[in-house]
């Protein structure tokens, strides 16, 4: 199952090359991009209108953060290797459209939710939907670019995560401000359903270069799992990335919570300061992250890997040191710079993940990849950041009434002792998280050593 090892394998090109025009290869990329960009809204657009929720229903951070974060990942991750294995068999641009097409259609259903429960009821459907639009991409990719250049491209992918930064946090923050959080929602369904339609006329799926045999059955699972194991260093890519996604979940759950608590900020003006950090500061390191690194690749192979590393200690400490100025046209420069460097890895690590597979087995394997970093990361850093920061909350309110007193609306929107509490609750919290950067970047630089050291002929196909 394991490829050729060069890194810019240039028979890729004349024995796997898609049939697709140039043309036509770059407009099936945009797509795939733009559907991504709008299956990740589904992710994070509770937390552009947590502050709303949690007025509106009385929540707490922590059931915030199970709203915007295990309620999805947990259905997100059940429903990845279905959607994966159906990847594999069936035309994967076709599978990543019709995907974003429920999740759209769900994201308008959270319009008319009643109650919590009638929320989280639509946010599993989204969650669904959302689970399409990523690793059946990743496989599409793979046969559009050879090795070398796969990291670029998959950067280039990787720009669906600032558009629904940008979109999501300054569009749908407007939209909530002048029409309520309900027609955020409402608005990022439709468009998301046009979207869908577009990519499902427009794209086309390239062939897949490895088996010209199009009705071969795709791999068994644990081949799969048996061929990335057995690869060390991934081990290493695997948990660093995971604990990205657990402390970048964590944080960005609650960023524009925080810019409302600790500044003041209305929910427009809030997710407008989100979205300037997350969207440049995602597509920045993202193509950094891409290009960056295979650059350095060229150079030196591991720092495909080690780059990413180092960027995240560089990051840490800026993020800490920005959310704790009390002046926000000091903090978000400062917040924004260092989170550049936390949107680096997931590219080559996914590029490095590809090398270890066949053609028809990057779906499946994306999607377990996936599925372990979203389940971590999502699944678990939402909700622990939320319940960190209602303990830390509660700490600094000074007594056991905090609860009683703070986490319904009246508290929320009318006491000053309750916000400065929260604030300062949250502000920890997202000390904490950040934290778990600097132990990721340990694992990153762990998988850069160990592709260095490999020596033999055999081991280096294995690293590719």
């Amino acid at each position: 199952m394991t490829e050729r090892s060069s890194f810019d394998d240039v028979s890729f090109a004349a024995s796997a090359a898609p049939r697709l025009t140039p043309g036509v290869q770059r407009l099936t990329l945009l797509l795939l991009t733009v559907t991504y960009g709008f299956g990740f809204i589904d992710r994070v657009v509770i937390a552009l209108v947590a502050q709303d929720l949690k007025a509106e229903f009385s929540l707490s951070d922590f059931e915030i953060g199970l709203l915007g974060g295990s309620a999805f990942a947990i259905v997100n991750a059940m429903v990845t290797l279905p959607i994966a294995i159906l990847a594999e068999r069936r035309p994967r641009t076709l599978v990543a459209a019709a995907s974003l097409a429920i999740g759209s259609l769900f994201t308008t259903l959270c319009a008319v939710a009643g109650s919590f429960a009638h929320l989280l009821g639509a946010r599993l459907g989204m969650a669904v939907g959302s689970a399409g639009t990523e690793a059946p991409a990743h496989s599409a990719i793979s046969d559009l670019y050879r090795p070398g250049q796969r990291a670029s491209a998959l950067s280039v992918f990787m720009l669906g995560v600032p558009i629904a930064s940008i979109l999501g946090s300054f569009g749908g923050g407007m939209v909530a401000q002048a029409f309520g959080w309900r027609a955020t929602f409402l608005a990022f369904g439709g468009i998301g359903l046009l979207v869908a339609m577009a990519g499902a006329v427009l794209m086309r799926e390239p062939r897949r270069g490895d088996l010209p045999d199009h009705s071969a059955a795709g791999p068994a699972m644990h081949s799969v799992i048996a061929t990335l194991w057995r690869a060390r260093h991934f081990r290493h890519i695997l948990l660093a990335t995971a604990l990205v996604s657990f402390a970048s979940f964590g944080v960005n759950t609650f960023l524009p919570a925080f810019f409302a608590r600790a500044y003041g900020l209305d929910t427009g003006a809030a997710g407008l300061a989100f979205g300037v950090i997350a969207g440049i500061a995602s597509a920045i390191g993202s193509v950094a992250g891409g290009f960056g690194s295979e650059w350095l690749a060229r150079r030196r192979p591991e720092l495909l890997i080690g780059g990413p590393g180092l960027g995240l200690i560089v990051g840490t400490p800026l993020l800490m040191f920005g959310v704790t100025r009390p002046n926000l046209a000091v903090a978000l420069p400062i917040i924004l710079v260092g989170s550049c460097f936390f949107y680096t890895a997931m590219a080559p690590a996914i590029a490095t993940m590809h090398g270890l597979l066949d053609s028809r087995s990057r779906a499946l394997g994306s999607a377990l990849f996936t599925l372990i970093v979203y389940l971590i990361g999502q699944g678990l850093g939402p909700p622990l950041a939320g319940w960190a920061s209602d303990r830390f909350a509660a700490w600094h309110y000074g007594t056991a009434s905090y609860v009683d007193r703070c986490v319904g609306a009246a508290g929320q929107l009318s006491s000053p002792s309750c916000t400065t509490a929260s604030a300062a609750g949250l502000r920890d919290a997202i000390l904490c998280f950040a934290l778990i950067y600097l132990l990721s970047a340990s694992h990153f630089l762990l998988a850069a050593r160990r592709m260095r050291a490999v020596s033999s002929p055999a081991d280096e196909a294995s690293l590719a």
